[in-house]
């Protein structure tokens, strides 16, 4: 997580890195992260709070749609089913085999399916606090630069403190933020939190909470995102979580978004 990247999961052993480590140790763990298991497939039943600084809430309800393929690649829907103004609404991801990442937003009120290009990875993802890049549950770790600052333990947990940066200037305008300070659960490939910086100034804090063993799998129960400069949160929580239950391929297409047979 991603994110998560914002929004990330799961099993994945790594071997211990010392303090400062080089940059290949670091590249090594932000590779565990994407690749540690996830089964062949995901499906999450989700609610999500959006909270303003007043402590307002509106709720929405969606789910996440995910198959594994081979060679590490994934493919990805994220769909909103309530309220009814937005019931449809979906992003789609997939990683192609020529090594590229391709991500379209279905619009229902509008009939539209839209390219998200590259440049628009850091967007919010429909009012939001996570962006386009943290919805999926993967993690682009060829796009970013890692050091290990730190090695600890957390709550009997062997942890990471890594600085994790985008590679170019061009990727940190797309993903909207210089650099971050991720905490890393080293035993499980699993970053529990996030803090997302512009120059000196944390902007974003994105955080996993209330894993749990489903399936075999770990599964943060609850996925929190803070806009930090407009006061205003969201709060991701997994009702129900399956693994390898046979995720149709025919879900992960344009036509498949714009036919609405997310249910």
């Amino acid at each position: 997580m991603p994110a998560l990247l914002l929004l990330s999961i799961l099993l994945g052993l790594v071997p211990a890195c010392s303090v400062g480590a080089a940059d290949a140790d670091a590249t090594q763990l932000l590779k565990a992260i994407h690749l540690r298991d996830r089964g062949k497939d995901v499906l999450w039943d989700l609610t999500i709070d959006l909270i303003d600084s007043s402590g307002d809430t509106r709720q929405r309800t969606g789910k996440i749609f995910r198959r594994n393929l081979p060679g590490g690649r994934s493919e990805q829907v994220t769909v909103f089913l309530s309220p009814a103004n937005i019931r449809h609404t979906a992003l789609l991801k997939i990683e192609a085999e020529n090594g590229e990442d391709y991500m379209w937003l279905y619009l229902p009120a509008l009939k539209v399916t839209k390219r998200i290009p590259p440049s628009g990875r850091g967007d919010q993802f429909v009012g939001t606090d996570f962006t386009m890049e943290d919805v999926n549950l993967g993690f682009a770790y060829q796009d970013y630069l890692g050091t290990i600052l730190e090695q600890k333990n957390e709550e009997g947990h062997p942890v990471a403190v890594m600085r994790i940066e985008p590679k170019t200037d061009e990727l940190k305008r797309a993903l909207g933020f210089d650099h971050s300070l991720a905490k890393v659960r080293t035993d499980q490939s699993l970053i529990v939190e996030q803090r997302f910086f512009k120059g000196a100034r944390e902007i974003r804090r994105n955080e996993a909470r209330d894993i749990r063993a489903i399936d075999g799998i770990l599964t943060p129960m609850e996925l929190r995102a803070a806009d930090l400069v407009n006061d205003h949160r969201t709060v991701l929580r997994v009702r129900t979580a399956k693994y390898n239950s046979g995720v149709a391929a025919a879900y992960f297409s344009k036509e498949a978004l714009a036919r609405e047979l997310y249910q």
